[in-house]
């Protein structure tokens, strides 16, 4: 996704960084946290509100042997282990939410990343023999899978406030995440030969779980997995996962969504990248090879790598630095799709895909909430030079109509894909814990000159703070924070943590912790007026409510050519990006949508020219 700069640390500064992110001032051990794991004996901190371990390795990646593997058991240690400072993250490049801005450009992190992360209330260790167990929530973040980290969020006020333990994680990313080529598999196990480097992290992770967090006072036999975005991905992967089973009982997709990877299209060459597609790891080899002065372009490399055998190209690709391997991943995905896709293997992940792996009856007792944002698409709409423009590096609307109904239609599609017509597909086979929500709030202040309501609304990841509780007035005061609506975030928040932590309790949100909140039903299809999702959104904007309102294919399309605020272009784009980009319809729908509405138009110089210059995924 190339966002530009400027705008990208507008957006961050404004909201996420300032409200998941902290930092730990300088701390000092709190005897009351010493814990036996299995590796040995660490130390952790009070940070005023709970106690929390930063940094405690579950897997190891040493090195470029174990590169696409299965991560190997972390070392043991003698003595007592101090974790009181965030671990490695994983490779990925620089950003500002993993380096200062003179580190832009650069590739950062490691490949031996797999640490944790834990909050949990605070008890010492007698009293957590004597106590009642508390449920434990695994948080999976997002980032497309190509970037991000455990320490960018805060679940202190969540942990203290109702009693459960957070477990935060890093995996590997991007390349070193996902990664398909058919010499690496050929060459390895099974497992090894996933191309889901990323979710067996994942898999590792809870393992050590279901080992260690009992001396945390924590119940292993009551873990909700939760993550947002590329984290809602992986957890809803993790549902369809057989060697995952066990390891978990309830789960939150957040934003997220069900769509598999492409293997066929992971090992292909491809000549020229597409926009809707993923980089190749064909490609990434090619792009090795000229780094490595192998090859002089693309077309000498395509030679050189078609004459290797399986164990040649395993050693270049093993034999490559960190540095290089992304190097080479960075030129192979320009004009590419970034969100990488968990990809459904056949052992670490059903071979037919998530949902078929749910409609046959794979994690049938494991209760599901599934949620958008209503206006997720804004955040990616920010640098679209066709809807805003940049003044003084700040991003303004051209036309709000236009804004608003390409968010609205994309928004929706995500929705439709991510929450209504899995939820539905579920609900129909008569699965009765499956939850949804979509996310309202849109209280933003302006900010030198933006509307930020308009800009932003109830964008992506904004609901992530909410969630987790952590609304610092110090770090939003400047930017998201006003006298008008800080009570309403901070009663909507409040109310979204008494739910989640229900849910994780009990796996139904009900009435949230407190048995006083509207109660949320599961999704209901026996009728047309059942109830189906909760709205959240704050008391000044009709509050929290169930609605009986939901988004099927053919209302999707209908809203799009009924919608006056597009012109036709408009309209025959957003259907060709659902088809292109989401496989909501085949080609030849482009021209029978809407009575033959875009016929005669090419949709290569109309619209498709635009995909190649301003991000990986248009809206």
């Amino acid at each position: 996704m190339r966002i530009n700069k400027k705008l990208i640390t507008f957006v961050l500064s404004l909201f996420l960084i300032t409200s998941c992110s902290f930092l730990v001032e300088k701390q000092t051990t709190d005897s009351n946290t010493l814990r036996k794991i299995e590796s040995g004996e660490i130390i952790g901190m009070d940070n005023g509100e709970t106690y929390q371990w930063l940094g405690i390795p579950y897997g190891s990646v040493p090195d470029s042997n174990y590169r696409w593997k299965k991560a190997k058991q972390p070392s043991s240690w003698d003595g007592v282990k101090e974790v009181i400072e965030f671990g490695e993250f994983c490779t990925q490049r620089s950003s500002l939410i993993n380096s200062n801005v003179s580190l832009w450009a650069n590739t950062v992190g490691s490949e031996d990343c797999l640490n944790l992360n834990i909050w949990s209330p605070k008890a010492n260790e007698n009293e957590i023999l004597d106590s009642k167990k508390y449920p434990v929530m695994v948080w999976i973040h997002g980032g497309s899978n190509m970037s991000g980290n455990s320490d960018f969020y805060n679940p202190m006020q969540l942990v203290k406030n109702h009693d459960v333990i957070v477990v935060t994680i890093n995996y590997r990313l991007g390349p070193f995440g996902w990664f398909n080529h058919p010499s690496i598999n050929k060459l390895s196990n099974k497992i090894n030969s996933s191309g889901n480097y990323g979710n067996l992290d994942t898999i590792q992770a809870l393992e050590w779980v279901q080992t260690n967090i009992v001396n945390f006072g924590g119940d292993k036999n009551n873990v909700t997995i939760f993550g947002e975005s590329a984290g809602g991905y992986n957890v809803a992967a993790l549902l369809s996962s057989p060697i995952a089973l066990g390891l978990f009982h309830k789960a939150i997709i957040q934003s997220g969504g069900v769509k598999p990877g492409d293997i066929d299209h992971s090992q292909s060459f491809i000549e020229e990248p597409l926009p809707w597609k993923n980089y190749t790891s064909k490609e990434l080899v090619n792009q090795l090879l000229i780094i490595k002065k192998m090859a002089k372009n693309r077309k000498d490399a395509l030679k050189v790598q078609s004459k290797m055998n399986d164990e040649t190209i395993d050693l270049i690709l093993r034999s490559a630095s960190t540095e290089d391997i992304y190097l080479a991943y960075l030129e192979a995905k320009i004009n590419t799709n970034e969100m990488l896709r968990p990809f459904p293997d056949g052992t670490v992940l059903y071979e037919g895909g998530i949902m078929k792996a749910l409609k046959k009856g794979m994690s049938a007792d494991i209760p599901i909430i599934f949620g958008t944002n209503r206006d997720e698409n804004k955040l990616f709409l920010i640098e679209n030079k066709r809807l805003t423009r940049s003044i003084f590096g700040l991003p303004f609307i051209k036309d709000i109509n236009y804004y608003n109904a390409v968010s609205k239609h994309r928004s929706n599609t995500w929705k439709l894909l991510a929450v209504d017509q899995p939820a539905r597909d579920l609900a129909n086979l008569n699965k009765k814990s499956i939850y949804a929500y979509r996310f309202d709030w849109d209280e933003e202040p302006k900010k030198y000159g933006v509307d930020l309501s308009n800009l932003l609304g109830a964008a992506h990841a904004f609901e992530i703070p909410f969630v987790m509780g952590d609304l610092e007035m110090e770090t939003l005061s400047d930017y998201m924070v006003s006298r008008d609506n800080l009570d309403g975030m901070q009663q909507l928040s409040n109310a979204m943590m008494s739910y989640w932590a229900e849910f994780a309790y009990n796996g139904d949100p009900g009435k949230g912790r407190s048995n006083e909140l509207p109660i949320w039903n599961a999704w209901s299809e026996i009728n047309d007026e059942s109830s189906k999702y909760m709205i959240f959104d704050s008391y000044r904007d009709r509050g929290i409510r169930m609605t009986n309102e939901s988004l099927t294919k053919e209302l999707l399309f209908s809203q799009i050519a009924e919608d006056e605020d597009l012109d036709i272009k408009y309209k025959c784009e957003l259907v060709d990006i659902a088809i292109k980009y989401d496989d909501l319809e085949n080609e030849e729908f482009l021209f029978e949508f809407n009575q033959g509405l875009c016929k005669g138009l090419n949709p290569d110089l109309e619209w498709r020219q635009y995909w190649y210059e301003e991000m990986d995924e248009p809206w």
